[in-house]
């Protein structure tokens, strides 16, 4: 299944300056069983309207469940949830 994290963050020049550390920590989520594989985009667009980041995952159901449980996951809504003006979660095959 494919679990998307899009985030808008509220200064926008926190994309290019917390990008490199959110790439890190989400690249940990390849140890966890189940998590096959993470890509995060950056958006290529200024407009006000549009989101900074996209987290794609590819993982098993049970991945999910192991990412929901993970250090990774609490770590970034612990030292991202407050740079966020607003978020979306998208889950599909």
């Amino acid at each position: 299944m494919k679990h998307y994290i899009i985030a808008k963050f509220k200064d926008r020049n926190d994309t290019e300056k917390l990008l490199p550390e959110i790439t890190a920590l989400f690249e940990k989520t390849l140890l966890l069983d189940g998590v096959e594989k993470v890509e995060i985009h950056k958006s290529n667009s200024s407009r006000e309207n549009r989101y900074s980041i996209m987290i794609e995952m590819t993982l098993t159901p049970d991945g999910l469940e192991h990412f929901d449980a993970s250090e990774v996951h609490h770590r970034w809504k612990d030292l991202y949830g407050s740079r966020l003006e607003s978020k979306a979660i998208f889950d599909c095959e």
